[in-house]
């Protein structure tokens, strides 16, 4: 198996030469779509956390209530946007996104 050939997609993880319809990287296994759910799991929960430190202290409370819906809002969308992102990601195309995670 030769590395970074001409005319045919690479792992974005290690650089093994792919066919082009895998999910998962034969050489080193790495899953983008996998890996991006997991990022957009954690991001959903923040919006949980947020909403729920809402609803405990907002009674309590109001001085944080602006920063916690913003923080929601902004976690929503990027979970969503990395959701998106998941399904379309496969080692060679868009995978590069989920290697830092």
């Amino acid at each position: 198996m030769r590395l970074f050939r001409r005319g045919l997609p690479h792992c974005k993880h290690c650089g093994c030469e792919l066919e082009g319809g895998e999910e998962e990287c034969p050489r080193c296994h790495f899953n983008p779509r996998l890996k991006g759910l997991r990022v957009s799991m954690a991001l959903f929960m923040v919006v949980v956390l947020a909403m729920t430190a809402l609803t405990l202290l907002g009674p309590i409370w109001i001085g944080p209530a602006p920063f916690l819906i913003w923080l929601a809002m902004i976690a929503f969308l990027l979970a969503f946007v990395t959701f998106v992102i998941a399904f379309l990601a496969t080692p060679y195309r868009l995978g590069g996104v989920f290697t830092r995670f």
